[in-house]
């Protein structure tokens, strides 16, 4: 990795981007397009050899003819690369194939700039570089995730983790709200680490064909990390460049507080195995491997057990790759190495490559067979289980749902109740934690629904700051909204508190690093809350 490589630019800009708001881009009229066409068919063949050096894909000659495109009717046809495909076969090696109606004065192709060819910011990159690890994560195309994923980047820079950051973003639904994406990202993320950040836009996998006619946003994981897999990286062709590459694949809402490695034989992380077999002799305990190779992919535990298996008819769900071993596999066989398995997922791109093209074909008749949330992850397991992938199932990669057995809450237990908000020891965290419950104590809340979706911005308040001994004041929360009460034990007080102030100190920290590198007038106030009056009898006592 370069030195330089956490230095950073420092853009300022005016609020608009801190505004976030995808509809105020604006199109030129089909009248003035024409115009522009011509003008700017005229300019290139005119300054061409003017502008050699310049990249002028990225100039506003080039985002005129984009702006003018738009007001042109287009249909939009997608085609994920079969394995074994060489890439001559397909008609395009654009991420999406676009199909316009014929123009009367087509523009000419736009100069291939000889300066973006080998740097990690070219989306070709990779076709001819490999790197150690890949963080990647798939989310949809909205200003709520955008949040979620300036977040996101911000926390695996600081977290040291080795290697490049991808977003995988599915589904913008117009060629406007995809230019603003990239002009967005390539503004407030690509400049905290440049050439490391990267955005990777896909179509809309929601509405492939099922049974039940309902989209199922999920569909996009499975499918996105496929069509990165394929266009950005090269699979299957230029699988030998990438083989040995680390892929850590988590979700949006998930931030990472300690970098993963490939080898975890010094950690002191805790293993399903490990405490599924606490006490038993070493004869009795089957083997975890502590090493991410080829054939040891990893994963988080979460809290749906073996459902995968006993919710599904494997014949149905592998009806094209019959005989499958998820037929006649054991209890104990799914339950040791196949068990609720979710993200963070950590494998070889080797690995997962084979386990995302399996999950892509059957997630589909997966759904048929159980069409709700958790499909996608059932897809996930049934995959890893089919191919004899077997994981070793982490019991602290990630904190969650306080409730959920299996998660690194005893690593959060372990830490006294007056140190759990602002003493809590680096060394001690979980490598992630993830964000989709809501937590409370008190008044004190956070949830990444009631979040105001301007918050990484300059206007924005910073949330207020608990108090360091939050943990040791109440032992029932007030909900917004209803108001209602809700009781707590110690054990649960104390977690809830530790994902209160890590989420509020990560939140403030990633937008006080907004506010610092594109804001000229922010607001660095301390007073964002979910009630208007935050008191309550014991803060009297």
């Amino acid at each position: 990795m370069p030195k330089d490589s956490h230095h950073h630019v420092n853009v300022k800009s005016s609020n608009k981007l801190g505004k976030r708001q995808r509809n105020l881009a604006v199109g030129l009229t089909s009248d003035k397009a024409l115009l522009c066409m011509f003008i700017v068919s005229v300019a290139i063949v005119t300054i061409s050899t003017i502008l050699v050096p310049l990249n002028l894909e990225d100039s506003v000659v080039a985002d005129t003819s984009e702006h003018a495109s738009q007001s042109q009717t287009h249909s939009v046809s997608v085609q994920l690369k079969k394995p074994g495909q060489s890439p001559k076969q397909k008609h395009s090696n654009d991420e999406i194939i676009i199909i316009k109606e014929e123009r009367q004065q087509p523009l000419k192709p736009k100069p291939q700039s000889t300066k973006t060819k080998n740097i990690p910011g070219n989306s070709d990159y990779f076709k001819t570089h490999s790197s150690p690890f890949h963080v990647i994560f798939s989310s949809g195309c909205s200003t709520f995730q955008d949040w979620q994923s300036y977040v996101f980047f911000y926390h695996v820079l600081q977290s040291g983790q080795e290697g490049h950051v991808t977003r995988i973003a599915s589904g913008c639904p117009t060629s406007t709200e995809e230019n603003t994406l990239k002009d967005l990202f390539k503004e407030e993320i690509e400049t905290m680490k440049p050439g490391y950040h990267h955005l990777h836009l896909t179509p809309d996998f929601s509405r492939i064909p099922k049974k039940h006619p309902d989209k199922f946003k999920y569909f996009n994981k499975p499918y996105g990390v496929r069509h990165w897999m394929e266009h950005a990286l090269g699979y299957p062709d230029n699988h030998e460049l990438h083989d040995d590459s680390i892929i850590v694949l988590l979700d949006p809402d998930q931030i990472l507080l300690r970098p993963f490695t490939r080898d975890f034989s010094n950690s002191s992380e805790y293993w399903r195995l490990q405490d599924v077999y606490r006490g038993k002799t070493v004869l009795d305990r089957p083997h975890i491997s502590h090493k991410v190779e080829h054939g040891s992919p990893f994963s988080q535990q979460y809290g749906y057990g073996i459902q995968w298996l006993t919710k599904v008819r494997p014949e149905y769900v592998f009806q094209d790759r019959l005989p499958t071993p998820v037929s006649n596999m054991t209890r104990k066989e799914a339950t040791d190495y196949y068990f609720a398995m979710g993200p963070p997922y950590v494998a070889t791109a080797k690995d997962m490559w084979s386990i995302v093209t399996t999950w892509s074909d059957i997630v589909p008749r997966v759904h048929d067979e159980y069409p709700y949330l958790l499909a996608e992850m059932f897809g996930y397991n049934l995959a890893a289980a089919h191919l004899g992938l077997r994981h070793t199932i982490a019991h602290s990669f990630a904190v969650s749902d306080i409730f959920s057995g299996g998660e690194g809450w005893p690593l959060i237990d372990a830490v006294p109740a007056e140190d759990v908000c602002h003493n809590f020891p680096p060394s001690e965290y979980p490598h992630v934690i993830h964000y989709c419950q809501r937590y409370f104590l008190g008044k004190w809340f956070i949830g990444k629904y009631k979040l105001r979706k301007d918050f990484i911005s300059c206007d924005s308040p910073l949330l207020k700051i608990p108090p360091a001994d939050l943990a040791l004041r109440y032992d029932y929360a007030i909900m917004p909204g209803d108001g209602s009460r809700k009781a707590l034990k110690p054990k649960h007080a104390k977690e809830e508190v530790f994902m209160l102030c890590a989420m509020i100190d990560a939140l403030n920290s990633a937008a006080k690093y907004y506010k610092d590198k594109h804001c000229d007038k922010a607001n660095y106030e301390y007073s964002y809350t979910f009630f208007d009056d935050m008191s309550l009898p014991e803060d009297k006592k």
